[in-house]
């Protein structure tokens, strides 16, 4: 009976250790699309962000153009380097010489010295559920060539993996190949297919949009992003013909005019902003592109800016004058501010900031109470303690200070996430936002494994006896990843004869193996 026992739990461990792939294999064989819905944004001021992650979600939809600046477009063209001061520049004459030309100087400075964090390979995986999701859904990223629909959490590439879109082996060699603006997530199927092809549209050339069957035009998107490495990381020489890695200047210059920028890729330069601190200009000023190489800029081109001549695009929030338009005195208007960005971050004992910004260039600053102050609008806010909630709750009760108790509700305009308790070995860590205006509190939870997940209540599945352990579980609200323990009568949590105490599955599969395992022990036991 002993052997039979011993067979019996190595098969439910084999079971256990089946889950995450046979979970994960459908979402990639049914190649579900995720492109989003439109947001119909027409301004910076319209854009609603996402800010309940480690950093902002990617606002935007795939194909729907973007006509105006966001609000963190709009602060990174300052000083000197505003688009008017940038544009007095000279350009290059051609493809050959562009890269010696005081703009090309000027833009790479700028990119730069505003790079404050470089990601690392490892990092990225992490962060596309971030900059590659859509209407700021951070559950599922969008493949890149294919709009394929990928789970968010990093699979080891069972489904997805990143795409150099400047190849590894044409020049890059240190920060640059790890750059999130270049590296792009891919489902498995069609990351493999372009191998290190420079793009182009002649034969021997790789066009982006054959991954999709035509429904997607990545064409612009590719253009800026190898223009931004060009200029950024000065990959001058593998950059034409196909050792580079596009065909020539005309197909790039025709590619960016007939596939504009879209609301997706300026949602995502805001979140690469929030991580990196740069962005790529050439989404924000696409007009830079033809000023590099000395080229005239289209008629009635659409861009975000609206610069171009007769172009299309420019909403009353775009940023495309020069900051100061309303303190020079020539000319009254009323501000259109963009979002709040937390500049300092409130401690127990300081007060932190926070600024918005209008097209114009003026700033608006506020204070942001010092944690566990009583917020001067919402007495009843208890400054986001969170007394009598569940300690995993997404919400985690806030004592009758949220949304559900105000006679008003509102968005909630959340502060950066801190840490409450560093996660060890073996036990899990916790950390917490709060919204500046209510004082809602959300706690996320940290796994000792580095996983992150804002958990609903617990659940009991099966309640404990005198003899037999019982079992909960939990969900995630974001993502639907399900947690599922065991616990005794006196609710200490104990072994059932798996690998651990503690086990968490990714589907309802997990708990149905878990019960098992512990019928197998209970019998065991008995015998």
């Amino acid at each position: 009976m002993k052997f039979f026992k011993k067979l019996s739990i190595a098969l439910a461990l084999l079971f256990m250790a089946a889950i995450p792939v046979l979970t994960l294999k459908p979402q990639a064989a049914s190649a579900a699309e995720l492109k989003g819905n439109a947001t119909g944004y027409k301004q910076a001021s319209d854009v609603k962000y996402n800010t309940s992650g480690e950093y902002l979600a990617n606002w935007g939809a795939r194909e729907e153009d973007c006509t105006f600046l966001t609000t963190y477009a709009q602060s990174f063209y300052q000083g000197n380097y505003t688009y008017e001061k940038l544009s007095q520049n000279n350009g290059g004459s051609s493809q050959t010489n562009a890269s010696s030309s005081a703009l090309y100087r000027a833009l790479k400075d700028l990119m730069s010295s505003k790079h404050s964090y470089k990601t690392s390979y490892a990092a990225t995986r992490q962060m596309y559920r971030y900059t590659d999701c859509v209407n700021g859904n951070s559950s599922y990223i969008s493949s890149f060539y294919s709009g394929t629909r990928l789970n968010g959490t990093w699979d080891g590439g069972s489904t997805w993996n990143r795409e150099h879109t400047w190849p590894n082996s044409k020049g890059l060699g240190g920060d640059d190949e790890n750059d999130i603006i270049m590296l792009r997530p891919t489902w498995v199927d069609e990351n493999s297919s372009r191998g290190n092809d420079a793009y182009g549209q002649s034969s021997g050339f790789y066009n982006p949009n054959s991954e999709s069957g035509g429904k997607y035009n990545l064409h612009g998107d590719c253009a800026r992003i190898v223009l931004y490495v060009y200029v950024r990381w000065g990959n001058t020489s593998r950059m034409w013909g196909q050792n580079g890695v596009m065909e020539n200047m005309n197909v790039l210059l025709r590619w960016m005019e007939e596939d504009p920028v879209d609301t997706w890729e300026m949602g995502r330069n805001d979140v690469v902003e929030d991580i990196t601190g740069t962005r790529n200009v050439f989404v924000d000023y696409p007009e830079f592109a033809w000023q590099l190489f000395g080229e005239d800029i289209p008629d009635d081109m659409s861009t975000p800016s609206g610069i171009a001549k007769n172009a299309q695009g420019g909403g009353s929030s775009s940023g495309g004058n020069d900051s100061g338009s309303d303190s020079s005195g020539n000319e009254e208007h009323k501000h259109s501010f963009g979002a709040w960005v937390v500049t300092k971050q409130p401690t127990a004992t300081e007060d932190g900031e926070k600024k918005r910004t209008c097209a114009c260039g003026e700033v608006e600053w506020e204070t942001i109470p010092k944690t566990g102050t009583t917020l001067p609008d919402d007495s009843s806010s208890g400054g986001g303690g969170n007394s009598g909630g569940s300690s995993d709750s997404g919400s985690s009760g806030n004592s009758g200070g949220s949304d559900s108790s105000s006679d008003v509700e509102h968005e909630h305009e959340f502060s950066d996430w801190y840490v409450i308790k560093e996660p060890t070995q073996t036990e899990e860590g916790r950390k917490q936002h709060s919204c500046l205006g209510c004082g809602e509190t959300e706690i996320i939870t940290i796994f000792p494994n580095g996983d992150e997940h804002c958990f609903e209540d617990w659940i009991i599945i099966k309640e404990p006896t005198e003899t037999a352990v019982g079992y909960k579980s939990r969900t995630c609200k974001d993502c639907g990843f399900v947690d599922v323990r065991s616990f005794s009568k006196d609710g200490t949590t104990e072994s059932v004869g798996c690998e651990s105490a503690i086990i968490s599955g990714s589907s309802l599969a997990g708990i149905v193996v878990l019960i098992a395992c512990g019928v197998v022990v209970k019998k065991g036991k008995k015998e």
